[in-house]
């Protein structure tokens, strides 16, 4: 006895180093009250006086009222019920052994739980409020014992062997106490119930230690385990289902009991060989529904593979949301896109409309000034000559009329600059193209605007002769209004440089002066229409028609124009007027029959 109180030290000492909630409170009192009856009962039985035999039978009542509640409440925390007892529960549970520790506390009541016959003897005779007590000790025993077992038919196959090895090592020592208190063959000299908590002490920490009997409840996993909705399959080492959930059953449309011993593989094909010592994760369809599958590894012998633990959930109303969801997104983002590309083309137009109210003002303008000073002039020259034609000398009037002439012509370039202008923007004008000797019609166009274009400005000349296939009268054009340009920005008398050169595939023509040159961050935007230049004083820009006719004019005949600085000092505008192999050289003059 004194041996197993000494086991029973350990095993507290043990569980004591692991104690922290009420399934290892309800343990230590277990044992502590092994431990209590153990040396109180080895201390009755080896003292020789009867008045201590007594003393210490009496004290081992000790451990012997504490066990069963104690053992009760082991159960009912090791099979989930953490908050049992209450303090109700536990107040009643602690009436009747207090009662029976009352009584053998006082001498005149002791005789009616036990006492000893007046020829001594190691065995005390039994009362009668003794065998109420062992009735009621045997009510909370088989109390606890079908709560446990009625749990443990619940228990998933992973912890029922672990609960029967429980079970019967608790069983034991009630089953040896009974046999001592019905006096049954050999076990009626001595009552070895504390020795045979031994081996439930050993039982126990031995769960606590292999088990980790303290660590989890297998009651509860395994009410977790059978009513989770996720399907779980429990595998060995070689993809073969040793235990398996009520929800596995139903998706694989068979008892639990049918899909024990079966390979995981054979009762889903889809795994292939993830079922056999793969940890992985994936997807799986069975049933016109989708699993996401998780396939955990589970923890074997020393040296040797484990099993896997397999869950499938059920993901099916996720992944129909998800893509509903990303449908819902593209049919946003196409609406984004549609939204963004009609905002721009908006945009688009609102900028296509400040274009052309710009271009509505610089017009406006360009007309008010450009048409206005001309007009004016040819009006009050035309009033001048029908009031006064008669009385003024014919030098003055032919010098009117010339005047006249002019500003008629100017007013007919800039009318026709206009109208070309817009014939270029609606795309309606075709360049007619035809062989011709460029320096030739160069050479022409500056003898017939000297009177009227160039005014008192120098104009040198070097034409290279190039015939190439141009629109002639586009190209004259150009050239007047890239002599207007130049007379028009430079100060009287500034020499002006026209030539003509030989280009690969064409011919370039430029047209220079000595004036004060175009800045740098004009460069681009002269060619526009309606850009107004930097004036000179006493010189009023252009109306911004002729730059942007030569740049429209030499883009239709697939070339180009840009200006640079001249060196030495003032402004070079360059054409570039390529070659066009598929022009026909201009018809022969007709000969005549007597010729």
């Amino acid at each position: 006895m004194l041996g197993g109180a000494a086991f029973f030290a350990l095993a507290v000492g043990y569980v004591w180093r692991r104690r922290g909630d009420a399934l290892a409170t309800s343990l230590l009192v277990m044992l502590l009250a092994a431990l209590w009856w153990s040396v109180a009962y080895a201390l009755e039985v080896s003292v020789g006086g009867a008045g201590a035999r007594q003393l210490w039978g009496d004290l081992k009542y000790l451990g012997i009222c504490l066990l069963p509640p104690a053992w009760l409440a082991f159960v009912y925390h090791y099979t989930g019920r953490p908050k049992w007892p209450t303090r109700v529960v536990g107040a009643l549970l602690a009436i009747e052994p207090l009662t029976i520790l009352i009584l053998l506390a006082n001498g005149a009541t002791h005789h009616l739980v036990r006492f000893y016959t007046p020829r001594g003897g190691l065995v005390a005779e039994a009362g009668p409020l003794f065998w109420v007590h062992l009735i009621y000790t045997d009510l909370l025993l088989w109390l606890g014992t079908a709560v446990f077992v009625a749990s443990s038919a619940r228990l998933s196959r992973l912890y029922r062997r672990q609960s029967l090895i429980v079970f019967a090592s608790v069983l034991l020592p009630w089953g040896v106490n009974l046999l001592f208190n019905l006096k049954v063959g050999p076990f009626a000299l001595v009552d070895l119930s504390p020795f045979a908590f031994t081996v439930t002490a050993g039982v126990l920490v031995f769960g606590v230690f292999r088990f980790g009997l303290l660590d989890q409840r297998p009651m509860a996993r395994s009410q977790i385990f059978e009513t989770i909705g996720d399907p779980v399959l429990v595998l060995d080492p070689y993809g073969r289902v040793i235990d398996a959930n009520p929800a596995a059953g139903r998706l694989l449309k068979r008892p639990v009991a049918g899909l024990i011993g079966q390979t995981a593989v054979r009762l889903i094909p889809a795994l292939g060989d993830r079922a056999v010592g793969q940890v992985t994760a994936s997807e799986i369809t069975l049933g016109g529904r989708t699993y996401d599958l998780a396939i955990s590894p589970l923890p074997g012998r020393p040296g040797r593979r484990g099993g896997q633990l397999l869950v499938a959930r059920d993901i099916t109303e996720r992944r129909e949301a998800a893509q509903v969801l990303r449908a819902a997104l593209d049919h946003e983002r196409v609406a984004s896109e549609r939204l963004g590309a009609a905002l721009a083309t908006e945009q688009a137009a609102t900028e296509h409309l400040r274009g052309l109210d710009e271009l509505k003002g610089a017009f406006l303008q360009a007309v008010s000034h450009d048409l206005r000073t001309p007009l004016a002039s040819v009006l009050g020259i035309a009033v001048t000559l029908e009031q006064n034609h008669r009385v003024l000398p014919k030098a003055e009037v032919d010098d009117l009329l010339g005047r006249l002439t002019t500003n008629a012509r100017r007013l007919d370039r800039i009318l026709s600059g206009l109208l070309d202008l817009d014939r270029l923007a609606r795309g309606v004008v075709e360049p007619r193209r035809e062989r011709t000797d460029l320096a030739e019609l160069v050479s022409t166009v500056i003898d017939q605007a000297q009177a009227d274009m160039v005014g008192d400005h120098p104009v040198f000349v070097d034409l290279e002769p190039v015939e190439i296939a141009v629109d002639s009268a586009k190209v004259e054009r150009i050239v007047e209004n890239l002599l207007v340009n130049a007379s028009r920005h430079t100060p009287p008398g500034t020499p002006i440089w026209v030539s003509v050169d030989r280009s690969e595939g064409g011919a370039l023509l430029t047209v220079a002066d000595a004036g004060p040159g175009v800045p740098a961050d004009q460069r681009e935007h002269i060619f526009q229409p309606f850009h107004r230049g930097p004036g000179v004083d006493g010189h009023a820009p252009g109306s911004g028609v002729g730059l942007a006719l030569v740049a429209r004019f030499a883009g239709l005949h697939g070339g180009r124009a840009w200006v640079e600085p001249r060196a030495g000092g003032g402004a070079s505008f360059q054409v570039l007027l390529p070659d066009s192999p598929e022009a026909v050289p201009p018809p022969q003059p007709v000969q005549s029959a007597k010729g």
